[in-house]
């Protein structure tokens, strides 16, 4: 029997770093090659599963350690469809999606020291930068005369994270950090630049640490790369998924307790007037005891307002409909992500995971039926995926872009999102009922209709009410 157990630049740099970064890069060939080897998959297991979700066999999760080397685990594919895993590649555009802080550290590499050694500042070398401007650091180097660097963590498309030890941290203070090494690119800088902004912003209206924002520490150049320094956490809900929810995701508890503390990360977001635009699982980071989470990765965000149309903001199996439709955009395009990560935790299975834009609206549509005429009328890139009248759906190959089938609207079998939804020995049904609520009113296909932040912490699965 299954169980489930357990407990609880402004936009304008952004444009210019994306678009500098293709035209020095030839495309991204080499990025598009580095997010191959850092797909993702939801479902991975471990024997502490006891903790908060189901387990069934181990599978060890690659990271590099300056003491112990590579241990790894090679990343899974899976096919398409409602909750079946992760397609194979990504369009060739839609590139900036996993730069990260706490992505899955695949492809991140031990670059080779003296276990002890510090390897200071002024240490001998001609180049210390890789391909595509990456900074080429070594386990034990010491940055900025205080971060001894002790792991990789990862690799994005804007940086690679390490893990550090501060060597003058205050007495009572944590002395593990996570330093994100900006990319030695001008555009990438600027970019940068603007997180910074964001992320103190965010930190000053919080002076108590009370919001689920990741804690922004300080900022240093180092060999002309841009570090950013974290608070050090345990790991991402992706890493959590794969060791206590293989398959059948977290207990509803847990997700409930999540789900607050989301909620919260975003209406101190809307506070501000600052849009994430790359909320997953990845970019959501728990404490030791994984009693508590924090919103990290605020390398996309941008405040709210009048900003740059692209189909290919937020990563794509978290994209909301009006992102893809070339619609302006505003709050309701972070709750979109919330819910798909929600699902994705409870049910332990990507909701969406369509292999283009195309796909993806194709899967919503699926889920939630057809999109209101008024969304199409008025997107920019409705036409590359609907007739001139709307009512017709032109299906395309992920490769050629060529319409390989017309869908009548109005003809697309529809199967409800509480279908996906299944319940466990154990779970209240009031509680999975409740559940099947928030992610209804969550997962609107209209933005201006889709559940408020407010509503959200109000609603009976969030409070307990």
């Amino acid at each position: 029997m299954v169980s489930k157990l357990g407990g609880t630049a402004p936009e304008k740099h952004k444009a210019e770093a994306r678009k500098g970064a293709d035209v020095t890069l030839k495309k991204y060939s080499e990025i598009q090659l580095q997010k191959q080897q850092l797909e993702i998959v939801c479902c991975s297991n471990n024997e502490e599963g006891s903790v908060i979700g189901h387990t069934s066999q181990r599978n060890k999760h690659q990271t590099v350690d300056c003491r112990g080397g590579i241990s790894g685990n090679q990343k899974m594919m899976g096919v398409s469809g409602h909750g079946e895993g992760i397609p194979m590649s990504e369009r060739s555009e839609d590139i900036f999606a996993n730069d990260i802080f706490g992505e899955s550290p695949v492809g991140a590499q031990e670059l080779g020291t003296k276990r002890g050694f510090l390897i200071k500042e002024n240490a001998h070398r001609d180049n210390w930068d890789g391909p595509g401007g990456y900074y080429s650091y070594r386990c034990g180097e010491l940055l900025h005369g205080r971060y001894e660097i002790m792991a990789g963590h990862g690799m994005g498309v804007f940086s690679n994270v390490v893990r550090a030890k501060d060597l003058k941290a205050g007495k009572g203070d944590s002395n593990e950090v996570a330093i994100k090494i900006l990319r030695n690119i001008p555009v990438i800088y600027k970019a940068g630049k603007q997180e910074i902004s964001i992320l103190e912003k965010l930190a000053s209206a919080d002076p108590k640490d009370r919001r689920h924002c990741v804690r922004f520490i300080s900022s240093f150049m180092y060999r002309n790369h841009l570090c950013l320094i974290f608070e050090s956490l345990h790991m991402n809900l992706r890493e959590l998924l794969k060791k206590f929810g293989s398959d059948v995701g977290l207990k509803l508890t847990a997700v409930r307790t999540y789900s607050k503390q989301l909620f919260i990360a975003l209406k101190h977001l809307k506070s501000c007037n600052v849009l994430h635009c790359d909320i997953k699982p990845d970019n959501v980071l728990v404490n030791e005891a994984k009693t508590k989470l924090k919103l990290c990765d605020f390398g996309s965000a941008m405040s709210a307002g009048m900003n740059e149309i692209t189909p290919y903001l937020v990563s794509r199996f978290y994209r909301a409909p009006e992102i893809i439709l070339g619609l302006p955009y505003g709050h309701p395009l972070d709750m979109w992500s919330v819910g798909c990560s929600l699902f994705e935790l409870y049910s332990g299975k990507v909701l969406f995971p369509g292999k283009t834009n195309n796909d993806m609206l194709r899967l919503h549509m699926e889920s939630k039926g057809a999109l209101p005429k008024k969304m199409l009328r008025q997107g920019t890139f409705a036409t590359e995926h609907f007739e001139q009248d709307f009512n017709y759906f032109n299906e395309k190959d992920p490769v050629t872009k060529m319409t390989v089938k017309k869908h009548p609207v109005m003809n697309i079998k529809r199967q409800d999102l509480s279908s996906f939804v299944s319940s466990f020995p154990g779970e209240d049904p009031k509680m999975l009922s409740n559940f099947n609520d928030l992610l209804k009113r969550i997962l609107v296909l209209d933005p201006e209709k889709r559940l408020k932040v407010e509503q959200a912490l109000s609603h009976p699965f969030v409070s307990g009410v």
